[in-house]
């Protein structure tokens, strides 16, 4: 199997940043510096022990077209999910930077010294800085992602296409949601646990779940097997500002991120994820990370 990009499989870290980009010049300059992403990730390790410092880059099907990154053949834009106050809305563009690190000020400087030399090509679009809350709990108070395959044989299983051109790379889903806390904890603790389908201190399954709960909209099967995705998302924002999830996941298909927002905004059964109430997405975007071997040759 190629080598995949390091911040994929590897296990979160304390801190996280996620950029979006829009492409407004050179393509070529563009996709030159972004094969020299992972060189210049090395270099800030070697220069600050215990960083942990760990990247991945995702392009959207317009951009993997362009620049001819190989793909698997049903990959497509995001699509706007619902309606409402329960709208998923797409806001796709041409590609997505993921780093996580042990610390906040690698990843500000990592974007900024990255980004320097194609400043006048690009146009970042969102911005979001995360980092663990307590015990990688959600602001809701939540334990977030229970059913993440544990181990890195299984994380790769699960998130990178296994064979074929596109081999070693990984499907991505990202959307960014801002919480509703106000109303949210305005709810009993019982109430939020029906909601979630979890008990709130240690994130065990209740016994008896309504189909309208988050874990009855997610927690998906087929064929007797789950459908699996591993989860690298993180709390983000200030108390003055917005503030809620940044949702982002990987996984070898597409197929299974087009299920989970079927399933969570009601275009399967016509039931939505009741959680809806309390936290909407601002932004909704599929992006695909090839291996490091197909980025580095980008340049």
């Amino acid at each position: 199997m190629l080598l995949s990009q390091p911040a994929i499989v590897a296990d979160p870290s304390p801190f996280a940043l996620f950029v979006l980009f829009n492409v407004t010049g050179s393509y070529s300059a563009v996709a030159r510096q972004c094969s020299l992403l992972h060189a210049l990730v090395n270099e800030v390790n070697d220069n600050q022990p215990g960083a942990n410092l760990k990247a991945a880059l995702s392009f959207s099907p317009s951009f993997c077209q362009k620049m001819k990154i190989e793909t698997p053949t049903d990959f497509i834009d995001f699509q706007a999910l619902g309606e409402g106050e329960t709208h998923a809305p797409a806001t796709q563009c041409d590609f997505f930077l993921h780093l996580h690190s042990n610390r906040v000020d690698l990843n500000f400087y990592l974007l900024r010294k990255w980004i320097s030399p194609i400043a006048l090509d690009v146009n970042i679009l969102d911005e979001t800085y995360g980092y663990r809350f307590f015990d990688s709990r959600d602001m809701t108070g939540f334990i977030d992602g229970t059913e993440n395959p544990q181990g890195d044989e299984a994380r790769r299983h699960v998130a990178l296409v296994p064979e074929g051109p596109a081999a070693g790379g990984s499907f991505v889903l990202l959307q960014r949601y801002v919480h509703k806390l106000a109303s949210w904890e305005a709810m009993s603790v019982s109430k939020q646990e029906e909601v979630i389908g979890r008990t709130k201190p240690d994130s065990i399954e209740r016994e008896e779940n309504a189909p309208t709960s988050h874990l009855g909209r997610v927690d998906l099967k087929e064929n007797g097997k789950g459908l699996k995705i591993l989860r690298h998302s993180m709390p983000y924002g200030s108390v003055s500002n917005d503030h809620g999830l940044l949702f982002i996941a990987y996984c070898h298909r597409q197929y299974e991120f087009h299920t989970l927002l079927k399933s969570m905004y009601g275009e399967r059964d016509g039931k939505k994820d009741h959680l809806l109430q309390f936290t909407h997405p601002v932004t909704g975007a599929f992006f695909f990370a090839p291996s490091v071997g197909v980025l580095e040759a980008l340049r």
